[in-house]
């Protein structure tokens, strides 16, 4: 196959794939076509709080209302504030609260909501030290 052969085969491949794109996002209106569950990420969680129960620590929050609802949420937890360098946690939309053994140190929280459509700002952040 000569230079324009292989030209013609990509520039036909690359039509393919972006006409593919275009019925998969603009059939999400169409009866039988993919359906997106929200038109925008969703407003950040509220009311981030902390309580302790021996060894356990559990994160509570308040799920964000508007017509974009998360499928998930994310946690973050760092040893400073604003840092992930201790752990991130994902749980379904369901729960508003998560909790673990927690070892001896000092912990900054944080959470996202997340769906289809993208990653809401981070909650308020708490901070907590275990003996």
């Amino acid at each position: 196959m000569n230079k324009n052969g292989i030209v013609a085969v990509v520039v036909v491949i690359t039509a393919v794939v972006l006409v593919g794109l275009w019925v998969m996002r603009s059939g999400q209106n169409r009866p039988g076509g993919r359906q997106f569950d929200c038109a925008a990420p969703p407003s950040a969680p509220a009311n981030l709080t902390y309580s302790k129960d021996g060894e356990t620590v559990t994160g509570t929050w308040t799920a964000p209302a508007g017509e974009n609802p998360p499928t998930t949420y994310v946690i973050e937890v760092g040893s400073q504030a604003g840092l992930n360098n201790q752990g991130t946690y994902v749980v379904p939309a369901t729960q508003t609260s998560f909790g673990r053994p927690t070892p001896a140190g000092t912990y900054f929280v944080r959470v996202y909501s997340r769906n289809a459509c993208g990653t809401s700002p981070a909650s308020n952040e708490v901070s907590f030290s275990v003996p």
